[in-house]
């Protein structure tokens, strides 16, 4: 029946249906077929007609087509969130990972949850987790590019390094030297070295040769590599590295020596308590004092004079925090001979074997270098003196308002001043506000502490407190890392320090960076226009 027209069929349909008496056997002998093929075929014609069947059909293949579109719109999203993960994203997330101090072992783990959510059914194409050794291969990897390009970056940025803050740090038995520039916190030297003497140190300081000064802590070789390295200048008639003793250590040492004091003093008053209790026991026992009232009058005399030891050492070591500003609560700028006339002042109260390392450090004149190179630096801006000191006077009284508020005479009097400089600066035009800037990019650049090179500490101690070794080739990693990565808060923020030191990397990505030849970075920093 298949090779009959579709009319022949409909029309033996018909005669089966609706014909009369010898109708099928016509039908069937002018379609040249039997009369039982036209009565098998007649409930084929009419279910065709009728088009359940094809609607049922047509209904199947739509809700397969909707089926297949909701499908595709799945995996399109599913798309949209996928992460490639390759052998570059491992050694990527495993070279993060180690630069902020988090172990191989540990970011493993951390990779689980994302190979485990593969939409892979099939065993055999699920992506396997890499284990801790290759992580370590493709982190080693990368620290030898690392390495390779810090000698390229390091040319740049060390050439505009001029103030910076040094100290060392030990891994196991290993000492490493670190240097960080104080403004932009860009990460200078990190080298791991035999010996931490003032030969290895004078090395790093070679080779910065812009370097006006560092303030350091009171390390033995960085003070002799110092020395060193400004004889050597001196010999060249060249400029000397100006020499601060660091603030940081120095503060630190008068609050650990309160402390201890605090302690004395706690615990000569329990004594004194428990000398006081047991006469009070006594006197319950038999009504008498005798042999005791003395040692009690001791005690309480010994906490007495303890009590005013330490209050009259904390009065002293607040007047000296308060001497070693740049500026004073007045508003004025510091001097030298200011600081050191309030430090011998205090240093009568300061006494004690707990106060014998921060004496020592305020009786040494490099505490007060940057008292004296902030003059120099105002005595070298082009500009009428009125307007410098207008400038100074502002800027003071912005970094200390606690004198400008009150009611008595003394705040009303600073307010006038301010009014008078400001009113200085006012009539001065754009020549006063650019003054004022100079000025204040003066006040900021004052180092006195090296406290930022401990920050860039810390990020090293993560790794060592949970391995206690350190690789060069780590290190290099860590630093390369921290140059190239955006502070998230802060006066810095959204600002990678080697942008914050002038250089201007041809990308910002510290991965796309390391994927760089070393040549080809130098060009691109040599160009005019990229490396300011």
């Amino acid at each position: 029946m298949s090779t009959l027209s579709p009319q022949l069929r409909i029309a033996n349909t018909a005669a089966v249906c609706d014909g009369p008496y010898g109708a099928v056997s016509r039908q069937a002998q002018r379609s040249g077929v039997c009369r039982q093929a036209l009565y098998r075929d007649a409930p084929k014609v009419l279910q065709a007609v009728e088009g359940s069947a094809t609607q049922r059909r047509l209904q199947d293949l739509q809700d397969e087509i909707d089926r297949l579109r909701a499908e595709g719109a799945t995996l399109r999203h599913l798309l949209q969130q996928a992460v490639l993960l390759d052998a570059d994203t491992w050694a990527q997330f495993a070279s993060i990972a180690q630069a902020e101090g988090v172990s191989l072992p540990v970011a493993r783990r951390l990779l689980a949850p994302l190979v485990a959510k593969s939409l892979a059914h099939e065993p055999q194409h699920r992506l396997r987790l890499p284990s801790v050794a290759r992580l370590g291969r493709l982190t080693r990897a990368a620290a030898v590019r690392a390495a390779a390009l810090l000698e390229v970056l390091d040319g740049f940025s060390r050439d505009r390094v001029q103030q910076g803050a040094g100290d060392e740090i030990v891994f196991g038995n290993q000492p490493c030297l670190m240097v960080v520039e104080q403004h932009s916190l860009c990460w200078v030297t990190g080298r791991l070295v035999e010996q931490r003497d003032g030969v290895t140190w004078a090395q790093e300081f070679r080779q910065l040769l812009h370097l006006e000064q560092l303030t350091r802590d009171g390390g033995t070789g960085l003070r002799k590599g110092l020395a060193l390295v400004n004889a050597e200048r001196q010999q060249q008639n060249q400029p000397m590295i100006a020499d601060q003793e660091d603030h940081f250590h120095t503060l630190r040492e008068g609050r650990r020596a309160l402390r201890r004091m605090q302690g004395r003093v706690r615990r000569l008053l329990e004594r004194a308590e428990d000398a006081e209790r047991r006469q009070r026991q006594k006197v319950q026992r038999c009504g008498s004092r005798q042999g005791v009232a003395a040692a009690v009058a001791r005690a309480w005399r010994a906490a007495e004079q303890a009590m005013d030891a330490w209050s009259r050492a904390e009065q002293a070591w607040t007047e000296v925090t308060q001497g070693l500003r740049l500026v004073t609560p007045e508003g004025d700028l510091n001097t030298r001979a200011r600081a050191e006339a309030v430090i011998q002042a205090a240093l009568p109260a300061l006494v004690g074997p707990e106060w014998s390392k921060a004496r020592r450090v305020l009786l040494c004149p490099a505490l007060l270098t940057f008292l004296d190179r902030v003059p120099k630096q105002l005595a070298a801006v082009s500009a009428p003196p009125e307007v410098v000191e207008a400038a100074v006077q502002v800027e003071g009284f912005r970094r200390q308002p606690e004198g400008l508020r009150g009611e008595g005479a003394h705040a009303g009097a600073l307010r006038g001043v301010l009014l008078a400089a400001g009113l200085v600066l006012t009539r001065s035009g754009a020549a006063g506000q650019r003054v004022l800037a100079e000025v204040r990019a003066i006040l900021d650049g004052a180092w006195r502490a090296s406290s930022l090179v401990e920050c860039l500490n810390s990020v090293a101690r993560m790794q060592q407190s949970r391995h206690r070794r350190m690789t060069q080739g780590l290190l290099d990693l860590k630093r390369l890392y921290w140059n190239c990565r955006e502070f998230r808060t802060g006066h810095r923020r959204k600002r990678t320090p080697y942008e914050l030191l002038g250089l201007k990397l041809p990308t910002t990505d510290w991965w796309q960076l390391l994927k760089q030849a070393p040549e080809q970075l130098r060009q691109q920093l040599s160009a005019p226009g990229v490396a300011a």
